[in-house]
C-alpha cells in the first residue's frame, strides 16, 4: 500500500465512523495534512512519511460527550480497531484506537457539542 492509498483510507475510515455515530450531522474534515515529513519543523527535509486527518461532527441539540465517547468506541471496535478508553478528566472524554499501524484518537467534552476524530497512518517504512 502507497501513503496517499494508506491516507485515503484513513480518511474514509474516520469520515465513516463519525456518520455513524452522529447519524444526522454530516462529519467535516477540519484537517488532512499530508503526506509530510515527520522532521518538516525541525527543517530535516526527509522523505514524504506520515498523513494526519482531523473529522469533526456532532448534534448540537443533544450534546452527550459521553454517549458519543461509549459509542464510538463501540463502533470502532465493530470495525476491528483495538481501542482503549481512557478516564474522563474533568470535562473531556477520550477513547485511542489501534489497528495495523494506524493511531486514532476521539475526543469529546461536555463544555462543547462536538466530537473530533483524528488519526494518522503509518509510518512510510510501516506499510
Amino acid at each position: 500500500m502507497t501513503l496517499t492509498q494508506s491516507r485515503n483510507f484513513l480518511r474514509s475510515e474516520l469520515v465513516a465512523v463519525a456518520a455513524i455515530v452522529v447519524p444526522d450531522q454530516t462529519p467535516a474534515v477540519t484537517q488532512d495534512v499530508g503526506p509530510v515529513s515527520q522532521g518538516a519543523l525541525s527543517d530535516d527535509r526527509g522523505p514524504e512519511s506520515v498523513c494526519t486527518i482531523t473529522v469533526e461532527t456532532g448534534d448540537p441539540t443533544s450534546p452527550d460527550p459521553k454517549a458519543l465517547i461509549t459509542f464510538a468506541a463501540e463502533t470502532l471496535e465493530s470495525r476491528g480497531w483495538k481501542v482503549e478508553t481512557e478516564p474522563a478528566d474533568d470535562d473531556k472524554y477520550r477513547v485511542t484506537a489501534h489497528r495495523d499501524g494506524y493511531d486514532l484518537a476521539v475526543d469529546a467534552r461536555s463544555t462543547d457539542w462536538r466530537i473530533t476524530f483524528t488519526g494518522q497512518t503509518p509510518y512510510v517504512d510501516d506499510l
